[in-house]
């Protein structure tokens, strides 16, 4: 979530022609952390919250959330970005669920490979290692094997996407 960008870092995205801001998050969540673009007017901030993201799985299993996701608001946050005049900068809190599976779903209509998807979803793993950890430590009750992103979670989701697309 962007919420301290520097002059340099908003200059950039102007520079780099991201003028579409896609807030993946909860209205909840946008109030308790807002982010400094959505008064911006240089750019067109949308609100484009995903069903079901901001609930922390308790176990495995229940990663299947991400198939919930996948329902007609996600269908039109992928033809939002896909349609956009410019780049866009999409987000939620940690970037790896929603965020994770935006990600995959565009490359997935793309036409990437499960591979590259994978390997791309994977990476969160690995630059969000140490947040995870600590966020786990913070709060007992959550699993960090379950809030780790794993290759399962987003092989599951291609899968089951595949067939059932629209």
């Amino acid at each position: 979530m962007p919420a301290n960008l520097t002059n340099d870092e908003i200059q950039w995205l102007l520079d780099e022609k991201v003028f579409t801001i896609i807030d993946l998050r909860e209205e909840s969540e946008q109030k308790e952390k807002p982010c400094p673009l959505n008064d911006d007017k240089r750019f067109d901030y949308f609100t484009m919250s995903v069903t079901g993201g901001n609930a922390v799985p308790e176990k495995p299993e229940d990663v299947a959330s991400y198939i919930a996701m996948c329902d007609a608001k996600m269908e039109l946050i992928l033809t939002k970005i896909i349609q956009s005049y410019s780049n866009v900068l999409y987000f939620c809190n940690a970037g790896k669920d929603r965020t994770g599976v935006v990600s995959a779903l565009l490359l997935e209509s793309l036409g990437y490979d499960d591979e590259y998807i994978i390997d791309d979803y994977m990476q969160s793993a690995d630059n969000l290692k140490d947040v995870l950890a600590a966020y786990a430590q913070v709060n007992s009750e959550i699993d960090i094997d379950v809030i780790t992103p794993h290759k399962e979670y987003i092989k599951g989701l291609l899968d089951w996407y595949k067939l059932n697309r629209a």
